[in-house]
């Protein structure tokens, strides 16, 4: 686990709390966009960004293997998490957005609203979700 950003408190009954950050589409594409506004290079080539998230999903996929295939990290191998892994992908993710002037919750939406049609009877229903 990152511990980055996460804070840590007692409150008046000795009880620890953790507040990590909570962050929505819109605040991820303005922290992204106001690191990236820093430098004169600004964001990427799409096919540059294209290449940075095909890399990133590959650094993914052999986090999973690690943990779920067959095939064990070696004892030199660096540990990395599937949360930086994830991070690292919905960062390179939200540049791709940000460089094409694209709302991740409005394309979120648009996604979520074709898959609950065309799927909506694709698989079968938790007896709760019958209801």
């Amino acid at each position: 686990m990152l511990l980055a950003n996460i804070k840590v408190e007692i409150d008046e009954k000795g009880i620890i709390i953790i507040n990590q950050p909570n962050y929505h589409t819109k605040e991820i594409q303005e922290r992204v966009d106001a690191y990236i506004s820093q430098f004169k290079e600004g964001y990427f080539s799409p096919l540059s960004l294209m290449a940075r998230l095909t890399e990133e999903t590959g650094e993914l996929a052999r986090e999973v293997n690690h943990y779920y295939g067959e095939k064990p990290k070696k004892a030199t191998e660096k540990s990395k998490s599937m949360e930086e892994e994830l991070g690292d992908i919905i960062f390179v993710l939200t540049c791709f957005a940000n460089s094409l002037n694209i709302n991740l919750s409005e394309a979120f939406q648009i996604a979520m609203e074709k898959i609950e049609t065309r799927d909506k009877d694709r698989w079968t229903r938790n007896d709760s979700s019958l209801e």
